[in-house]
């Protein structure tokens, strides 16, 4: 009987020692978020942005929103969405604004996009979401100023964006975004212009590693 007891005992305590793990556990990790969608958003582009954000598992612990609306700058704006009385902590959410045009191409609507192009463009803009995450709430903010004032920084920020969209398996996505926008008529020659100046061009997409590439230190000889 003795030694019955202390097998019963010993189970509690192994059942209490894991309740205690469990709750640990999660108080430390915040269960993941499903993105909200706005009211009567493109099936399509719902749709689509879902099959990449499955990819992108870092940013499920978010509250992440997608809204589609017009925008008269951009055809997405992925930004971070901060408290300002949280401005000194790392708590935010985010927010993906998607056009219901694609910007100067005339009338093309973004849901007449193709299915890999669309994913290609949301890989790219999780991809900057992602990058984010490297930044204090204070460093968001000079982020923003480094990027609407240099274009050095521009250049590098918004070539991270496809390096991290292709470390996350959407390398033929990303490509078939940069071909589809540079080689149809119907998209400005502004708008191409300024793919080149400070996106990736499709050459170096295929040539982008699958890993992030660790920077050696110079070696004097």
């Amino acid at each position: 009987m003795q030694f019955k007891h202390k097998v019963f005992a010993g189970a509690v305590i192994l059942t209490v020692l894991g309740a205690v793990s469990y709750a640990i556990k999660n108080a430390s990790s915040p269960p993941a978020e499903s993105p909200n969608f706005s009211e009567g958003i493109n099936p399509k582009v719902r749709n689509a942005f879902l099959d990449v954000w499955t990819r992108y598992d870092s940013l499920h612990r978010y509250g992440f929103e997608v809204i589609q609306m017009d925008l008269s700058t951009s055809t997405m704006q992925a930004q971070p969405v901060i408290d300002l009385r949280e401005i000194f902590s790392n708590k935010r959410r985010y927010k993906l604004n998607v056009a219901k045009k694609v910007l100067d191409s005339g009338d093309l609507n973004i849901s007449d996009l193709p299915e890999d192009v669309l994913r290609g463009w949301f890989a790219h803009e999780l991809g900057h979401i992602v990058d984010y995450e490297n930044h204090s709430n204070m460093g968001m903010v000079l982020y923003g100023v480094r990027y609407s004032l240099s274009d050095k920084y521009k250049r590098e920020r918004e070539h991270e964006a496809d390096s991290i969209a292709i470390r996350h398996g959407f390398r033929e996505e990303i490509i078939a975004t940069k071909k589809y926008l540079m080689e149809n008529d119907f998209i400005s020659p502004v708008y191409q212009n300024q793919l080149k100046k400070f996106y990736m061009s499709v050459r170096g997409a295929e040539l982008c590693p699958d890993e992030r590439v660790p920077i050696l230190p110079k070696v004097d000889l």
